[in-house]
């Protein structure tokens, strides 16, 4: 991606002969699935935490800065987990008791798992 950019910089500059530019990628927003697929255990034991709530898993992505991909690339790899939130980010942004409730208990059931498989 950082080429493409880079291409697509010198293209448009093209047409100015006397335009420079400076060219610095600086990585924020890290993909922290490529450390995650090294410990596919990290993702099934939050899988069968969720299960054991009662609640359906499903994996989304997530765009942004996020405390797990910080985590995962500074040596600890971990995922995000819900917290019951709707409407994220937005105007409209909530959480019910009740959603809150599954997530501490998805937290409990992780510990365990944890315990239960070390």
């Amino acid at each position: 991606m950082e080429e493409e950019l880079r291409k697509i910089t010198v293209e448009a500059l093209v047409p100015y002969d006397k335009s420079s530019y400076e060219f610095k990628v600086v990585e924020q927003y890290r993909n922290m699935r490529e450390v995650l697929d090294k410990h596919p255990g990290i993702i099934d034991h939050a899988m069968e935490a969720i299960r054991r709530t009662g609640v359906t898993p499903a994996l989304d992505s997530i765009r942004g800065g996020t405390d797990g991909s910080r985590f995962s690339f500074m040596g600890l790899p971990c995922a995000n987990l819900y917290a019951g939130e709707h409407g994220i980010h937005s105007k409209q942004e909530w959480v019910c008791v009740q959603d809150m409730q599954k997530a501490v208990e998805t937290i409990v059931h992780l510990v365990n798992i944890w315990e239960e498989k070390s």
